[in-house]
């Protein structure tokens, strides 16, 4: 018979330092179009989500599930808003290089090449002491999507803010600290 093992402190003792603390990051952009404040005004984001997609086969009456294609899922952030506008602007700014408002075309100063005027993000999560825990490296990334900002005389204490959706062709972790490798069976 097993016997559970319910103590507080075994609890405690198995999150080091009080566990991962999601106020403590940061998120930069750098690359062909660099957003050089980003990190001083991105203020919530999140580790996007990674799928697997099954492939499914009959066989002898059952579906087998055979793992497929892996599926990166778009990274958000949030980004707050200076009197000067300029974090938006220079988001703005960079879609309509890639295309533009009124004649939908793509500049041409990023060359021919597919991919020239994406960037790179990284996302980068501390623990208390300021040591990095993990950074997450996206390659090929680009604004997809900027959210509007809300206007309202009810919101009179707050700072404006708008929510900027990020497409990237995939990512990979950069750095990370006491994970071992996965354990063989």
């Amino acid at each position: 018979m097993t016997t559970w093992n319910t103590s507080i402190d075994t609890f405690k003792g198995a999150l080091q330092y009080g566990g991962a603390r999601p106020a403590f990051f940061d998120f930069q952009v750098t690359g062909t179009t660099a957003i050089p404040n980003i990190k001083l005004y991105c203020n919530v984001s999140a580790l996007p989500p990674l799928t697997v997609t099954p492939i499914e086969r009959q066989y002898f009456g059952r579906t087998v599930k055979i793992p497929g294609d892996m599926v990166f899922g778009d990274l958000s952030t949030t980004i707050i808003q200076t009197e000067a506008g300029e974090e938006r602007g220079q988001i703005e700014a960079w879609m309509e290089l890639i295309n533009s408002h009124v004649g939908n075309i793509r500049d041409a100063s990023f060359g021919p090449e597919m991919g020239s005027e994406w960037s790179t993000g990284t996302l980068t999560q501390y623990d208390k002491s300021g040591s990095d825990i993990l950074s997450v490296g996206f390659t090929g990334l680009w604004p997809q999507t900027i959210s509007e900002i809300a206007l309202s005389y009810d919101t009179m204490s707050d700072i404006e803010q708008f929510d900027v959706t990020w497409a990237y062709q995939h990512y990979n972790i950069v750095g990370k600290k006491n994970i071992t490798d996965f354990p063989s069976q």
